[in-house]
C-alpha cells in the first residue's frame, strides 16, 4: 500500500479503481458535481468540498433517514482510478483523528469556508492546507462514521438477507465496526484555492451520474445490484458491470 509522509508520520493511501459504484441521497445532485450555487448563477467549489458516498444503495436510508429528508438516491461511477487517505484498518488513523492538534485532518469548521454560503460541519473531517498543497491527487478519504455505524447496526437487525448481504463490514483503529464511506472532492485535481464555476464551464470530475432510484423502491435496487455490482474486497465497495 502506498504511503505519503506528513511531519513525523506516514499516511496510508488507498487506490479506488475506475468503475467503482458510489451511492448518495441528495436533493441537489448537481451540487455534488458542479458545486454550491450562488444567486448570480455561479457555483462554488472549495479545496475542502466533500461529497459523501456509500458502497451500496441501501445504507443511506438505514443510516441517515432522519437527517436526509429525500426520496431520491443517486448512483455514480468513478471515471478514473483515484487516491484517498485510508482511515479504516489497517490505518492507525480514523475520522476521530481530526480532533488531534496539528494533524493532517481537522474538523471542517476549522478550515476556511471560502465562497460556501454556510459554515462547514464540526462533525466532518477535512484536510490540512499542507496535504491539499502537496498532494492534489489525493482527492478524498475512506472512513467509518461512528454515529452512522450505530444506527446502521440497529437497523440491520430488521433487514432481510436479500439486502443485508450487500453490507460488507470493516473496522477502524477505534474498534468501530461498520461500512466505510468515501468522502470525495468532485474534481480530478483538488484545487488549493476556491473555484468559482460558471454555467458554461466544463469540469473534470472524479465521478459521473449513472442512474437514480426511488429510495423506497428497494426491489429495483436489489435487481440493479444483483445484475451490475461486483464486490471488491480491497475497497469494500462494488464495481459496475454491464
Amino acid at each position: 500500500m502506498e504511503e505519503i509522509p506528513y511531519r513525523n508520520t506516514k499516511i496510508s493511501i488507498q487506490t479506488i479503481p475506475k468503475g467503482t459504484l458510489l451511492f448518495r441521497t441528495s436533493n441537489t445532485p448537481e451540487n455534488d458535481i458542479r458545486g454550491v450555487p450562488h444567486e448570480d448563477k455561479t457555483r462554488c467549489i472549495i479545496p475542502n468540498f466533500n461529497v459523501y458516498f456509500y458502497p451500496n444503495p441501501f445504507a443511506a436510508k438505514r443510516s441517515l433517514d432522519k437527517y436526509e429528508p429525500t426520496t431520491k438516491l443517486y448512483t455514480y461511477v468513478l471515471q478514473n482510478d483515484i487516491k484517498v487517505v485510508l482511515l479504516i484498518a489497517p490505518s492507525k488513523y480514523s475520522r476521530a483523528s481530526r480532533k488531534t492538534k496539528r494533524n493532517f485532518i481537522k474538523s471542517c469548521n476549522k478550515v476556511p469556508k471560502g465562497c460556501m454560503p454556510n459554515s462547514l460541519s464540526a462533525w466532518d473531517p477535512c484536510f490540512s492546507d499542507s496535504i491539499i498543497k502537496n498532494y492534489p491527487d489525493v482527492v478524498g478519504m475512506i472512513a467509518i462514521a461512528y454515529a452512522d455505524s450505530v444506527r446502521l447496526k440497529r437497523s440491520l437487525k430488521k433487514t432481510s438477507k436479500n439486502i443485508s448481504k450487500f453490507f460488507k463490514m470493516t473496522t477502524d483503529v477505534r474498534g468501530t465496526k461498520g461500512i466505510p464511506e468515501l468522502i470525495l472532492h468532485p474534481l480530478v485535481k483538488r484545487p488549493s484555492k476556491q473555484v468559482i464555476v460558471n454555467e458554461s464551464d466544463t469540469l473534470e470530475n472524479n465521478y459521473k451520474l449513472l442512474t437514480n432510484f426511488d429510495l423506497n423502491n428497494e426491489s429495483k435496487m436489489i435487481q440493479f445490484m444483483n445484475k451490475h455490482a461486483l464486490y471488491d474486497p480491497k475497497t469494500f465497495f462494488y464495481t459496475y458491470t454491464e
